[in-house]
């Protein structure tokens, strides 16, 4: 957060500011936004972040425009957040990522990765063209920007396309459960796709780094999910299935297909895309379902 102090931007080739012609940007009560991020599977701040800005739960549920409503990951930080259902590759922006920029050019940055098994993340593409450093306080043009978070002021969106990553073995553009958050400080040290240099506003003290308010989501997966394994082994019977970390799960039991016996809620493990469940067999007949609990 901070100050804007801003002279003449040349115009570069991507999209423009909110509320320009062309921008992509996404207001925050855009009806689109069919879900929002509902917890923290990890988080490791970076340096020049007080304590006051250090609140992950203030970036959960739909963003407000609210310039305090944010975690402040400090210079270098990283944050992954969890969705109540995966995130699914439509037609356009699958997700957008809310930052507090104070006016147009006063753009705080960060890498935006995603993965579907919490172990493989894969960045997307981005172009920055910011030709120097631009100071503490200075302005970066948006429309030098490229798949990067922060590309928008405060209150609007940048969204990102799943569809604008290329084909990866361990990645289901279906099925993405975490989206990783990865501030760029601003002093030269970080390097777009292409390895161009990446300037944002540096330095900056005390809330230093990316400011999230929010991720929105736009298309999920709210369907059918794959069980991975299924086992009788010690008596007992193994279950696994593609969990999202994010959503809540039981799992009945009956003798007949008929009559379920319902089971305790819980919650899969916040850092992976697999739970398994060992449950005791019991008579000579026994059946088991999972549910994801609406």
């Amino acid at each position: 957060m901070g100050a804007v102090l801003t002279g003449p931007l040349l115009a570069g080739p991507y999209a423009p500011a909110a509320g320009s012609s062309g921008s992509t940007a996404m207001i925050f009560s855009h009806p689109d936004f069919v879900a929002w991020a509902s917890g923290v599977s990890a988080i490791a701040y970076g340096a020049n972040v007080d304590s006051q800005w250090k609140t992950p739960a203030l970036a959960l549920g739909p963003a407000k425009n609210d310039r305090y409503d944010i975690v402040c990951l400090g210079n270098g930080g990283v944050i992954t957040m969890i969705f109540p259902h995966p995130i699914r590759d439509g037609e356009g922006g699958d997700f957008a990522v809310f930052e507090n920029g104070f006016g147009n050019t006063f753009l705080e940055l960060a890498f935006v990765e995603v993965s579907s098994d919490g172990i493989h993340f894969y960045r997307f593409p981005n172009d920055s063209l910011t030709p120097a450093p631009v100071g503490g306080f200075g302005g970066v043009d948006p429309t030098n920007l490229s798949g990067l978070a922060g590309k928008y002021r405060g209150g609007y969106g940048t969204p990102f396309d799943l569809a604008d990553l290329p084909d990866e073995v361990e990645l289901d553009k279906q099925n993405v459960r975490f989206v990783r958050i990865v501030d760029i400080v601003g002093d030269g040290s970080a390097t777009d796709s292409e390895g161009k240099i990446i300037y944002d506003p540096y330095p900056t003290t005390g809330s230093g780094g990316f400011d999230l308010e929010a991720i929105g989501v736009i298309h999920q997966n709210d369907g059918e999910f794959k069980v991975v394994s299924s086992r009788v082994t010690g008596g007992n019977f193994e279950i696994r299935w593609e969990s999202n970390p994010g959503s809540v799960y039981r799992i009945d039991r009956s003798t007949d297909l008929e009559v379920w016996e319902q089971g305790d809620e819980f919650s899969p493990e916040l850092e992976s895309g697999i739970t398994s469940r060992s449950l005791p067999m019991s008579g000579p007949k026994c059946f088991w379902r999972v549910v994801r609990v609406p």
